[in-house]
């Protein structure tokens, strides 16, 4: 690079710079390439694509990179690698990256004992205790003994500060989990409460009495009303901030309910009615991505999950999983759904749903297997990337599923300051 002369400005000469070098060198390379790089913008811009060429291809790693890589510190690649796709779904890891035994975990279609809080704490409901186990640090904590009663179901609060627990007995306590103290205990109901659902301070319960019943923590009065003609054993609200109450029954019946009429006794009937299960329907979910699509999957004699729109009352589609269906999740973080088998498979299932074609009916992309036992319970973390499993082989197994949203809330250390280790371990 050379300057000017008879200036006291160092001004480089743009002529013997590497820019006239590259610049010979793109036509060179141009002349050479055969418009390569004509080509990539007509496929980025025009949406032209040469016919049998792929836009990357991945090569296996040089011997002695990841080597190298360990002992430098660098992040070493995963033992599943996978490629993610733009509708959220991966290359699953098949076993599970932690197992906690949960002795008396019990081995009962109709109870839902296990729950992840969006402060990153598990509760178990174990016999008549409940156990709180801390993701972060590991550490367990015994909130409640229930006596003589045993523990039929618990959910958090979105907020992941309270937690309702309900018991065989009927009796429905919602209870602070950081002071350790109850804020509200009812009866509830005359038998076992199997599921609790959430929607903001208010409170769903149903029971093997048949009945629904919704507590508003911020009045003192609770409603109830008969929703089937035997147990309730599967409830949820729906998401987007609709009013909807979705129920599912031991009389094989899936119905939903409009909340804004519920207080009047003259509006309790259900805005849709499904009956095409020939089984228990437990499993129950909403999509967070579709509104008004709600799934729903039933027992032994049935085996398929079924899809909704709610908001039309038309039915979409079914899949026959070839055992009894025991819960089901939506990922918070993908187009996907989960969904857990009983007799006589044991295993999870990951559904992918098909985000370009729009396309109802999800496909089976990943199954995951160890319980020996049927997987009657499931819960996701709250950053949305991994699930638990609960099965009557007394086990808490943790799988990696899903990208994680990056949300995670440390729980608070006076929450668990009493471990109970030789419980959960």
């Amino acid at each position: 690079m050379a300057c000017v002369e008879g200036n006291d400005r160092f001004i480089p000469c743009r002529s013997s710079s590497l820019i006239e070098e590259g610049v010979a060198f793109g036509e060179a390379r141009s002349r050479c390439g055969g418009g390569a790089h004509d080509r990539l913008l007509r496929e980025e811009l025009l949406g032209e694509r040469a016919a049998g060429r792929a836009r990357l291809r991945f090569s296996p790693p040089r011997k002695g990179v990841a080597s190298r890589r360990k002992r430098s510190g660098e992040n070493a690649a995963p033992e599943f690698a996978y490629k993610a796709p733009r509708d959220g779904s991966r290359r699953v890891a098949t076993s599970p990256f932690k197992v906690i035994e949960a002795p008396s975990l019990a081995d009962d279609f109709y109870l839902d004992v296990v729950d992840w809080s969006s402060s990153d704490v598990l509760a178990v409901g174990l016999g008549s205790t409940v156990y709180l186990w801390s993701a972060c640090t590991s550490r367990v904590a015994a909130l409640c003994d229930l006596g003589d009663d045993a523990v039929a179901s618990v959910k958090w609060t979105h907020g992941g500060a309270r937690l309702a627990i309900g018991s065989r007995s009927g009796d429905v306590s919602v209870w602070d989990a950081a002071r350790r103290v109850v804020v509200r205990d009812s009866p509830g109901h005359a038998s076992r409460v199997g599921c609790l659902d959430w929607r903001g301070d208010v409170l769903a319960s149903g029971s093997r009495d048949k009945t629904v019943c919704l507590q508003d923590l911020r009045e003192k009065a609770a409603s109830s009303f008969k929703a089937h003609r035997q147990e309730v054993c599967g409830l949820k609200w729906a998401p987007h901030g609709d009013h909807y109450l979705a129920t599912g029954g031991n009389d094989n019946k899936l119905l939903v309910f409009d909340a804004r009429a519920l207080p009047t006794t003259a509006h309790r009937r259900p805005v849709c009615k499904f009956v095409d299960h020939t089984a228990a329907v437990k499993a129950v979910a909403w999509s967070p991505h579709h509104r008004g699509l709600l799934v729903s999957g039933a027992g032994t004699a049935d085996r398929t999950i079924k899809f909704r729109d709610a908001l039309t009352g038309a039915n979409l589609d079914s899949i026959d999983t070839g055992s009894q269906v025991c819960s089901l999740a939506f990922a918070q973080t993908a187009n996907a759904l989960v969904s857990t088998g009983g007799f006589s498979l044991n295993q999870i299932c990951l559904w992918r749903f098909d985000n370009q074609h729009k396309k109802t009916t999800p496909t089976n992309y990943a199954t995951l297997t160890g319980h020996t036992h049927r997987v009657l319970y499931l819960a996701m973390s709250p950053d949305g990337s991994s699930i638990v499993t609960g099965a009557g082989d007394e086990t808490l197994r943790f799988w990696h599923c899903f990208p994680a949203s990056g949300h995670r809330t440390r729980a608070h250390d006076s929450l668990l300051s009493s471990p109970a280790a030789a419980v959960l371990r």
